[in-house]
């Protein structure tokens, strides 16, 4: 709960008060929180297994966009490789975008293309073409390729838009103001130096690291 809390009060700082060292901050301390708990499944405390399943990925975006990529490795080191928790507590899109994630930080090559046509598959489909600009700049990274990720950045965020509305998963969160996801994403693809335009007001240039 404090996790959440967390990111939500790092997106308010920003959109509110434009303070990109609390929004970092906040966000920061968001994905620590989740990384303890794998920390201390790991060491046999009384850890629901939820907690440790994929859908740990959001807290990967939030390191990366803090761009903290301490946090960011060290979670993505102890994501996965959890098969029965996996299957009873996350969707397949999840699993794919989870391995993916952890793989483009980890920089494993082979898994990359393992899990980017894994991840495509699951986007091609009607309930998540939102999430097609994804592949795109993932894809983007891997061929460094600026300009399709500039493209794949323009399709994420037209998707996002779409899933801020009606049941969208964005529908009432803080990611109807700032797409926290696109932001991880962009400083990931800065470190592979693939520079990407900004596009507000969901993806500010003081955000990018």
């Amino acid at each position: 709960m404090l996790a959440g809390a967390l990111r939500f009060l790092a997106v308010a700082e920003y959109v509110l008060n434009k303070d990109v060292k609390k929004f970092q901050s906040y966000l920061s301390e968001s994905a620590e929180l989740r990384c303890r708990l794998f920390q201390r499944y790991d060491a046999g405390d009384r850890i629901s297994p939820s907690y440790v399943s994929m859908l740990a990925y959001k807290y990967l975006f939030a390191a990366l966009a803090a761009g903290d990529n301490s946090i960011a490795k060290d979670l993505a080191a102890r994501m996965g490789g959890r098969q029965e928790i996996e299957a009873e507590y996350d969707h397949p899109f999840d699993i794919a975008l989870g391995y993916l994630l952890k793989n483009f930080v980890l920089y494993a090559s082979t898994e990359k293309i393992k899990w980017l046509d894994e991840f495509q598959s699951h986007c091609q489909r009607p309930a998540s073409r939102d999430f097609m600009g994804y592949f795109t700049v993932f894809k983007a990274i891997l061929d460094r390729n600026v300009e399709t990720a500039n493209a794949g950045f323009f399709e994420l965020l037209k998707g996002h838009q779409r899933q801020s509305k009606g049941r969208g998963v964005f529908k009432d969160t803080e990611d109807e103001l700032l797409c926290v996801w696109g932001i991880g994403l962009a400083n990931l693809a800065r470190q592979g130096g693939i520079y990407t335009d900004p596009q507000e007001p969901l993806l500010p240039k003081d955000l990018l690291a």
